[in-house]
Parts: structure tokens; C-alpha cells; sequence
């Protein structure tokens, strides 16, 4: 057995011995294409210049916007380890799932395997079968330096209950509940344990990447109009102030991007 294979089935051994979520892709009956967004957890300390890159996220008030960050904010901002930042980008859909459509794409460098990859540079947000799947790898340890290789994001362009939504991959995070995150982006437990396959709300993962559809009023309106009369609204409510923040950044993504 090679080096490389044997690093990558110690790898895969290891990571059994304590069950983290992996992602999973998301439904998508569709053939179309769409904007989605995906939590991202730094895996160590960077830059939103470096994510920036990283997802190939064309502009970077895109991920400003859905961050709550003014527009102001310097790309090399500080992101902390096991911070938490949003990323926007295009999905596609065919053959019942969704994928970020092409992006990011991702450099092989020294020493990487596919498992590396997917766990430690793209924090599980796909697997490392995923990643041989679309890049046509037949044997996942034969990988070369500077091979570029397409990151499968997970995402969804179906509409939810009749209503146009945008689907956002949530990575659940340590003592949350579906009725939390229900609340607090404004859709319904039993939405998000059928979008999910998930049979019942104990079963939640912290790790896991949730579908999470979000709708609402102001995705209806201009960007320019709803950072007018949205700005108020949002600091007064506390209470729906991720759901709106996140509303309003997919109004500035659809105009900037």
C-alpha cells in the first residue's frame, strides 16, 4: 500500500472515531440555476481577502452584505478560527441535486489529499467523494500539485410550499434545535425536517449543513429601496435581526454580482 493511500484510509479511520457531520446534497428537482449562500467555519486564522479567494467570490461586498459588515470594511479583516462567515455564490442544478456551479476552484498544493481538502481547507462542507465524483478522478490518492479541482458546494434552486426562496446551507452550530433555527429565519420546523430527510428534530447534528430556505417581503423590492427602510426596522427588532440581515444581503448580492 502506498504512502498516500495509506494516509488517506487513516485519515478516513480516524475521522470515524468521532462521528462529525459531513455535508450532503441538497435536493433539486430543477434544472435551473440560482444565487444560494453556505456557512463557512475558518478552520484557522485568515482574511476575508484569503475566504474571498478561496470561493472565488467575485466581489467582495457580497460577502460584506450577507455578514453584516459595513461595505467599508477592509479585505484583510481579521477572521478568527471557528469563525462563522457566509459565503454567496451561483448554484446549478441537474440530475436531482444542486452544486455551486463551477466555483469554488481549488489549487492542489503540497502534501494535500482529497480528504485534507474537504475537511480541513472546506471545513466538510462536501466530502471528499463529492470532490472526486465531479473532477472525473479515478483513483482519489493520485492527485498532483497545481491540479485545479471544482469544490461541490451543496445548494438547491426548487422553490419551497410554492414560494420562491434562496436556500441557505446552515452549519448547525452546538446546542441548537430545528425550532431555533426555525424562528429565527422565518420558515417552519416541519419545512426544514422534510427539506432535510430528517425524520426527527433530535436527530440534529451540530456540523451538519441544513438546508434552510429563506423568504420574505423584502426580497421583493430594489436593494436601494430596502436599505432605505430596512435599516431601522432591523435595529429596532432584535428579534428578526439575522433573518432581515441575511434578506437584505441576497437584494445587494443579486445587484452586485
Amino acid at each position: 500500500m502506498g504512502s498516500a493511500t495509506l494516509l488517506l484510509v487513516l485519515s478516513i479511520f480516524i475521522s470515524g472515531v468521532s462521528v462529525i457531520p459531513t455535508a450532503e446534497g441538497f435536493n433539486c428537482t430543477s434544472n435551473a440555476t440560482c444565487r444560494a449562500i453556505v456557512d463557512y467555519v475558518s478552520p484557522n486564522t485568515t482574511t476575508l481577502l484569503d475566504i474571498q479567494t478561496r470561493f472565488g467570490v467575485k466581489n467582495l461586498r457580497s460577502i460584506l452584505g450577507v455578514n453584516s459588515m459595513p461595505l467599508s470594511t477592509s479585505p484583510n479583516q481579521t477572521v478568527q478560527s471557528k469563525q462563522k462567515i457566509r459565503i454567496p455564490f451561483h448554484c446549478a442544478c441537474a440530475n436531482g441535486s444542486g452544486t455551486s456551479n463551477k466555483r469554488p476552484v481549488y489549487k492542489v498544493q503540497p502534501g494535500d489529499d482529497l480528504y485534507h481538502i474537504a475537511v480541513d481547507v472546506f471545513s466538510r462542507l462536501v466530502t471528499y467523494p463529492q470532490i472526486q465524483a465531479v473532477n472525473h478522478i479515478k483513483d482519489a490518492n493520485l492527485i498532483e500539485k497545481g491540479q485545479e479541482l471544482w469544490i461541490p458546494l451543496p445548494c438547491s434552486c426548487d422553490d419551497v410550499d410554492g414560494s420562491k426562496v434562496v436556500h441557505y446551507g446552515h452549519v448547525v452550530e452546538a446546542g441548537s434545535s430545528v425550532d431555533q433555527i426555525a424562528s429565527v429565519y422565518g420558515t417552519s420546523p416541519e419545512t426544514l425536517l422534510r427539506l432535510n430527510g430528517i425524520a426527527n428534530a433530535k436527530d440534529l447534528q451540530a456540523g451538519a449543513v441544513l438546508d434552510v430556505p429563506l423568504r420574505g417581503f423584502c426580497f421583493y423590492f430594489s436593494w436601494k429601496q430596502n436599505l432605505l427602510h430596512l435599516r431601522l426596522p432591523v435595529l429596532a427588532f432584535s428579534y428578526f435581526y439575522t433573518y432581515f440581515q441575511v434578506c437584505l444581503f441576497f437584494l445587494l448580492f443579486f445587484k452586485i454580482n
